[in-house]
């Protein structure tokens, strides 16, 4: 038994769920052949719709909390500059007597908008998965030190001069 993994879902997303948790813990990930049958009745509970938007929804909500930068920020820089650089064209056509165009204006500012949006939202979305992940660490140490009996270590816990007192400040 493995206690670094926690199962969420009872669904078909558990496999996927303990591939990311053994990644993330470092495991070592084998895989061995099974021997299983798909052709007998009802073999399906779900409908084959709802289940790939249910794991297209697990796959964002990975991409938003394990790599914002990655998913989010670096394209959102990419379309940011494409935006930038169009508007750098119409700029140069416009500044030597040419006509701008509706569609590249337009194209331009919806580019560069969505590249700008998407950029902040990964370095927000960035800045909160590390928060999560420090809370994380934090809850899990505090339940090690309560678990294990005290070993006449001075912790937060049992020291009385930690604090924001009044004297303090």
């Amino acid at each position: 038994m493995v206690k670094c993994i926690y199962i969420d879902d009872d669904g078909m997303s558990a496999g996927s769920e303990i591939l990311l948790q053994a990644k993330d813990n470092r495991l070592k990930v084998e895989e061995v052949e099974i021997h299983c049958s798909y052709d007998v009745e009802n073999a399906s509970k779900q409908n084959p719709v709802s289940h790939g938007v249910k794991v297209l929804l697990i796959l964002l909500q990975d991409m938003e909390l394990r790599r914002p930068l990655y998913y989010f920020t670096l394209p959102g820089m990419i379309f940011a500059a494409v935006g930038i650089g169009i508007g750098l064209e119409l700029l140069r056509v416009f500044y030597h007597g040419g006509q701008l165009s509706y569609g590249l204006t337009m194209l331009m500012i919806l580019t560069t908008l969505v590249g700008s949006f998407m950029a902040f939202t990964g370095i927000i979305l960035h800045a909160i998965s590390k928060l999560i992940d420090q809370s994380m660490r934090r809850m899990d140490a505090t339940r090690r030190a309560r678990a294990e009996p005290s070993s006449g270590r001075v912790t937060h816990e049992n020291r009385s001069d930690i604090g924001n007192k009044a004297g303090d400040n």
